[in-house]
């Protein structure tokens, strides 16, 4: 029924705008196309970031925004001509149509072999083909069928009404075949995403599935390919311009195909680049490529950062279940930065009711970032953004509808309202007491680089700095203050001297790192008591030094764990390696009960670490090392990776 209406539609409207002039149509087309603009939120979304994986580092959003809009402009120009196309005759050609290089046409024709007209969803393609049926060259076009029959026989009736032959659903290799082998010309299109069967070929900097046929076709049938690109210049004025023939003849070797389809890719992005409003940005043209990109959000926070690129790193393990291998999931660090704290609130609120027309209008962004942080953002392109801490989630979902992108956020995104409705993913820790949600993943811990029994690498890293001696191993794990504990100098002391008597008393080596947020009066007492002490075979003072995979060496090759309590990075770091795991209590700088305190007595009552006191510590490092029966073992990474892999 619809298919009935949809025709009689076309009838009348070709009726209508046969006695219209050209210009008004096409007025009325672009008029058409902004509604279409505004209302078309699936093809819109993709329209926009296919040209901003084309064109991030070379536009801004507003620009790329513009050009969006006057691709929906151009189509619907397209389309009024294709109602219009009765009054198509040599008169309408010769007043609206320049063909430079018309001769190239006339040589491929004259050339005893067959031609293919190779062009692809560019100006007004389907004037294209008439155009040269006009003037004295008809082809043979391949056309996709439209699902609604009787429109697409009409559309077929239009083609073939100005001397085309439309080559039909059934019979399409076979009459191609033949036409070719006939030495005529038929046109092709070629710009579809052909799938993990085609072939792979460079177009705008990414590797590009394309069919492989008109290339084979032209080969099997010793035909020539000639590239064909019409530009509308303005209103109903057009260009068709003829390239140079692509030749299997002048084909290099084995790859010859392969060179063919690269040609013209080639051609179809110089034109794109050159009029990028004329090109069918709406079909997903980079579907079926191996390439993706993670985009990673930093808040200057190490532990933050660690847990974002866990993500990342369960998003290119899933990837690569899937057959892609680790370069073609590309991991991008873009390191955020707000103005101020006001700034950072008010982009939490606007990020709240921010929806899918906010692509192209990232003026929050600009407002409430520093302006080289800003620039980086709008240059990338990404199809995955993942952070970590409430501060930078509004960004997060900013950057997600910027790009199309689906997003994660680990911990609950305070700043904002709804939060769930922004993000694909969220991974909380139960101890922030999230609400159920189909998108929300509860963790017991938060999410980290460290695995059990996974990095003999890191620990052979880790040896060349490690100082001479026998025995087994003790980590510490040193943070430092935030706005529920204070580490002090005297507490740190006491420490020291408890992991030092367990370690003399059981003839084991210390290996001892800070975090950043270490003050320097704790690093002193650390560097004066343990730095030439003979049990401590390593001191790795973040702020003064850093050694890559040091945590997860460390972990590695100790028996247990010692860890200061207020830092859930590196208390979920210690758990996941497998280790026994004792977290020190810091001194607290509020009577209430803090975060941090439901946290540890959490993972203390499920039985995964144990809980001490700064100056009980040596009596809590011995029930650790007594006990023999395996550290329990935490499934989040499974989690998380069940749950990545769903986005994939």
């Amino acid at each position: 029924m619809l298919d009935y209406i949809a025709c009689i539609l076309v009838r009348l409207l070709n009726i209508i705008f046969s006695v219209i002039p050209i210009s008004f149509s096409l007025w009325l087309g672009r008029r058409i196309g902004s509604l279409a603009f505004m209302l078309n939120k699936k093809r819109r979304v993709i329209a926009y970031a296919n040209l901003k994986s084309a064109f991030s580092k070379e536009k801004s959003p507003r620009e790329l925004r513009a050009i969006t809009k006057s691709v929906y402009k151009n189509l619907m120009q397209t389309f009024v001509e294709i109602l219009n196309l009765t009054k198509v005759d040599k008169k309408y050609i010769e007043k609206y149509v320049e063909i430079p290089h018309l001769e190239r046409l006339v040589n491929a024709s004259n050339s005893g072999r067959g031609t293919i007209l190779l062009t692809a969803h560019f100006g007004d393609w389907e004037l294209s083909s008439l155009t040269s049926a006009v003037v004295g060259y008809p082809i043979t076009v391949l056309v996709r069928e439209q699902k609604m029959k009787r429109l697409n026989e009409l559309l077929n009736q239009l083609r073939e009404s100005k001397g085309c032959k439309v080559i039909r659903k059934g019979m399409s290799t076979k009459n191609l075949l033949r036409a070719l082998l006939d030495k005529n010309i038929v046109g092709i299109l070629a710009d579809q995403d052909a799938g993990k069967n085609g072939v792979f070929v460079d177009f705008f900097a990414r590797p590009t599935s394309t069919h492989i046929g008109p290339a084979e076709i032209a080969r099997r049938t010793n035909s020539l390919i000639l590239p064909s690109f019409m530009v509308r210049v303005k209103g109903p004025y057009h260009k068709i311009f003829l390239e140079e023939y692509i030749d299997f003849k002048t084909a290099s070797g084995a790859d010859s195909t392969k060179e063919v389809l690269q040609r013209f890719a080639s051609l179809l992005e110089f034109y794109i680049r050159k009029y990028p409003d004329q090109w069918l940005w709406q079909h997903k043209r980079w579907k079926s490529t191996p390439v993706r990109t993670v985009m990673v959000l930093n808040d200057g926070r190490a532990g933050h950062l660690n847990q974002s690129l866990a993500i990342a790193r369960q998003i290119q393990k899933a990837r690569a279940q899937r057959g892609f291998t680790p370069d073609d999931t590309k991991i991008v660090v873009v390191d955020v930065k707000f103005k101020s704290r006001f700034h950072r609130t008010l982009a939490g609120i606007f990020a709240s009711f921010s929806s899918w027309r906010c692509h192209g209008r990232m003026w929050v962004l600009e407002l409430c970032l520093e302006k080289d942080c800003y620039k980086e953002l709008m240059a990338s392109y990404c199809d995955f953004v993942v952070s970590c801490g409430s501060a930078i989630a509004p960004v997060n979902a900013y950057m997600a509808k910027e790009n199309n992108a689906k997003n994660i956020t680990i911990m609950k995104p305070t700043g904002m309202f709804n939060a769930a409705k922004h993000f694909k993913l969220m991974v909380i820790p139960e101890h922030d007491l999230p609400r159920p949600r189909k998108n929300i993943l509860v963790t017991t811990l938060a999410p980290n680089l460290v695995e059990s029994g996974s990095h003999d690498e890191a620990a052979e890293r880790l040896r060349p700095f490690i100082k001479p001696g026998d025995g087994k191993f003790i980590s510490l794990f040193v943070g430092g203050d935030n706005p529920e504990y204070r580490l002090t100098g005297e507490l740190i002391a006491c420490v020291v001297d408890e992991v030092v008597k367990f370690a003399e008393s059981h003839g084991a080596g210390i290996l001892a790192t800070t975090s950043r947020r270490t003050n320097k009066d704790v690093e002193d007492i650390l560097k004066q008591r343990l730095g030439s002490h003979e049990r401590c075979r390593l001191l790795v003072v973040a702020n003064d030094r850093n050694i890559d995979g040091a945590v997860n060496g460390m972990l590695h090759m100790s028996d247990i764990a010692i860890v200061s309590g207020e830092s859930v990075s590196m208390v979920s770091e210690a758990v996941s390696s497998g280790k026994k795991v004792v977290a020190f209590e810091l001194e607290k700088k509020k009577d209430t009960v803090s975060k941090h305190e439901r946290i540890l007595g959490h993972l203390k009552s499920e039985g995964y670490i144990a809980v001490s006191r700064a100056e009980d510590l040596s009596r809590a490092m011995e029930a650790a090392w007594s006990d023999k029966s395996p550290a329990k073992d935490v499934k989040d990474k499974e989690a998380i990776y069940r749950a990545v892999a769903g986005l994939i």
